[in-house]
């Protein structure tokens, strides 16, 4: 999974990316390129099964992280900038566009207007995209070239009108069938969207908060610089640093977590003496699926799954406790496999 940062200059983008990533980049900067790198996604139950089992190696779920370049709003050049920066956000799974929530002397704070920005970019990337396609298909059929799915031109009309009046695709009703047909576009407008305000160090204005809510838009509040000074801190300080801020859980997780709901998904885990780890998949999942993110192998030759809740395994004190209690049960193709779960898969190939 790639979480795309975008938004605005001047709002903290890549003072975020610092924080979540571990990394230095130079803020302020005006890079053209994008900024990438890989996190791992906190989770204390991973923390207390690997208390439990002390394994030799403990393995979170990861995350990739990409700082799209700032853009500013307004005019013909904004535009072409913003239409050329956000095509980076095409590859992404799901947007997390930051919102300034403090003065900084470029402006006055108004995080709606930011997000209505934003989206606006947004349909106009997309609807450019469409008509450009568009064309081109007008352009084969009055050459008599291969026609291709005869789906797509009516799809695409349809998409290109909620578009014209300013509307994403995110509330365009498609089937299955339509979303695969037009998944190759990866339209900005139909991915998920997270709003990050970034507050001042000295506290969020209730008004600013509720102002991006009201967009619609789910919103985490942070505030990003302060969060780049916490993640620099030895593991024990940072620890006690929170709790003294009265910070329950540093931005990554905040935002991570909003992530894994807007895109459907959750986590289950594999333990043992060699190794402790989490797994990502999509809410829904069957066992096999849930297996074949452990291994392709293990999803072809999947027999039935070991399972036990993680709140009644760590209950239980370990797994021979657990299938005394008959917490651990054996599950076979149909189960859904549920966050927290703790999965043993059982194989044959």
């Amino acid at each position: 999974m790639e979480i795309g940062i975008v938004g605005m200059k001047f709002t903290g983008k890549t003072t975020l990316f610092n924080a979540i990533t571990g990394q230095r980049v130079a803020v302020g900067a005006g890079d053209v390129e994008p900024h990438r790198a890989a996190a791992p996604v906190p989770d204390p139950r991973l923390d207390r099964l690997a208390a439990m089992f002390r394994p030799r190696k403990i393995t979170p779920a990861s995350v990739g992280w990409v700082d799209v370049p700032g853009f500013a709003a307004g005019g013909s050049e904004a535009r072409r900038e913003a239409t050329r920066f956000l095509e980076h956000g095409r590859r992404v799974d799901v947007l997390v566009q930051v919102v300034r929530g403090f003065t900084n002397g470029h402006g006055p704070v108004d995080p709606a207007r930011e997000i209505d920005d934003l989206a606006a970019e947004l349909v106009l990337a997309d609807l450019l995209v469409v008509e450009n396609r568009l064309e081109r298909l007008a352009g084969d059929r009055r050459k008599g070239a291969q026609a291709g799915n005869p789906l797509e031109a009516p799809l695409l009309e349809r998409c290109r009108a909620r578009l014209a009046e300013g509307l994403p695709l995110r509330g365009l009703d498609m089937s299955p069938d339509d979303r695969r047909l037009v998944a190759g576009f990866a339209f900005l407008s139909l991915k998920p969207r997270i709003a990050v305000l970034n507050v001042a160090e000295e506290g969020i204005d209730a008004a600013h908060l509720a102002a991006a809510r009201a967009t619609g838009a789910e919103v985490v509040d942070l505030c990003a610089r302060l969060e780049a000074e916490i993640a620099e801190l030895p593991a024990v300080e940072r620890a006690e640093f929170l709790a003294h801020l009265g910070i329950a859980e540093p931005a990554l997780a905040r935002t991570v977590r909003a992530a894994y709901r807007a895109l459907g998904l959750h986590s289950f885990f594999t333990v043992g003496e060699d190794e402790c780890r989490a797994w990502t998949v999509r809410q829904g999942a069957l066992a096999p699926e849930a297996a074949g993110a452990i291994h392709s192998d293990l999803e072809r030759g999947f027999i039935r799954a070991e399972v036990c809740a993680y709140d009644e395994l760590v209950a239980a004190g370990g797994l021979a406790e657990a299938k005394r209690a008959s917490a651990m049960k054996l599950e076979g193709k149909s189960y859904v496999v549920r966050d927290g779960d703790v999965l043993n898969i059982r194989f044959s190939v």
